[in-house]
């Protein structure tokens, strides 16, 4: 059997990055940049007030305090938006809103707070430093800086930065489209009559909100029976439309698993024995280019493999570099033994207490139990043989939060 971490290096390394597209800002979230944004000019463009209130000459307000306040002429009023006419001269102000051009000759601004305004004159009651509550051109971004490097994810400050450098579109990678194929003759529509020795088609729900929480594109594409010719028809549609096909079920060694034998001949497909409880039987290859992950067909199985080898395909697909969920340590609440030769990724209930994370299983852990992992928000990984004692540390992942 092939470990865990050798399953994932084969699928990685044969894993290529979507082509780029230009894309309008607004549509860009979530997705990956494919080039380096460089600022074309400085980012605020000028000096500017950060403040409402009075530019002045600082030098002026050295002795100011509300007992003894300093009286300056105001010289003209600056909104946000418009340029100043007038350059302010010592014992000058310029009244000014935040975000307005800085005067010639000014070099601090009052807040308007710490002034009193008659007519044409303003007292001000408190000194200023040079340079305070002034902003400068260039202080967020120069012109010339590398902004943002290729392969970081858009999220909504990088689309406002984006409109800030005057860039209505960007280059970015790809979301790969994905077709989701459940196998069997055993599964029922949603909504029909359960006929004896029937399920519910689960997985595919399952999967295609998998695929939307990568932030990719899934393609219904329906059950399959265990008719050879149906199969490779569904397979031959999804291939012609998807960048990835995920299928469930059909890639054991079972007397109706003909999965195995339409995707071995339609492709160059691996099937793999996995080290890893739950998930084992999997399939991984490619037909006319395109990757197939055949999943198990037991619904925490292939919820699980899909998280463990599909969604890092998938972000390397859209261009991520950052493609597997960070684990930590975690203080186990109960006993745990793994007699199995595999590593065993248990489904736990994780909580902070008292500054230190914790781990609890959520019960029965057979692989059709899907309600063990509704109520779990993340894995702890037993390695094969472990013994493992509550109060003991084990590796742990969150899944959701």
């Amino acid at each position: 059997m092939l470990s865990v971490e050798e399953a994932r290096k084969r699928i990685l390394d044969a894993t290529r990055v979507l082509p780029p597209e230009k894309l309008r800002i607004m549509d860009c979230l979530g997705y990956v940049l494919a080039e380096d944004v460089h600022a074309a000019e400085h980012i605020p463009p000028f000096r500017n007030s950060a403040m409402d209130g009075y530019a002045v000459v600082a030098e002026d307000t050295q002795s100011a305090s509300k007992d003894f306040p300093i009286q300056l002429s105001i010289v003209e009023s600056i909104p946000a938006g418009y340029a100043p006419t007038e350059c302010v001269a010592s014992g000058q102000a310029a009244r000014i809103m935040t975000g307005a051009m800085m005067p010639n000759g000014a070099d601090a601004v009052v807040m308007i707070e710490e002034t009193q305004c008659e007519k044409n004159q303003v007292k001000v009651l408190d000194s200023v430093e040079k340079d305070e509550n002034v902003r400068f051109a260039g202080e967020s971004v120069m012109q010339g800086d590398l902004v943002m490097s290729r392969g970081k994810q858009i999220h909504p400050p990088e689309i406002s930065m984006l409109a800030s450098l005057n860039l209505p579109a960007v280059e970015v990678h790809k979301r790969p489209k994905v077709a989701v194929i459940s196998t069997g003759d055993e599964l029922t529509p949603l909504g029909g009559p359960l006929k004896p020795g029937k399920i519910r088609d689960s997985n595919r729900y399952g999967i295609c909100a998998q695929i939307q929480e990568a932030n990719c594109f899934p393609i219904d594409m329906g059950i399959a029976t265990d008719d050879e010719v149906v199969l490779e028809r569904k397979f031959r549609d999804a291939v012609g439309q998807a960048d990835a096909v995920v299928t469930s079920g059909g890639v054991s060694v079972g007397d109706h698993d003909s999965v195995r034998a339409v995707l071995a001949r339609m492709g160059e497909i691996n099937f793999w024995r996995v080290a890893m409880k739950p998930g084992k039987p999997q399939a991984y290859g490619f037909i006319d280019g395109v990757p197939i992950f055949g999943l198990p067909g037991n619904p925490v199985s292939s919820l699980v493999v899909f998280e463990l080898f599909v969604r890092p395909a998938l972000l390397k697909m859209a261009g991520h570099s950052d493609l597997l969920r960070p684990t930590f340590q975690a203080i186990l609440d109960d006993d745990v033994v793994n007699r199995d030769g595999r590593v065993n990724f248990l489904r736990t209930i994780i909580t902070s207490r008292n500054g230190k994370f914790h781990a609890q299983t959520t019960g029965p852990q057979g692989s059709g139990i899907l309600y063990s992992l509704v109520l779990a928000n993340g894995f702890i990984i037993i390695p094969a043989g472990a013994t493992i004692k509550a109060g003991q540390t084990v590796e742990a992942q969150l899944l959701k939060c």
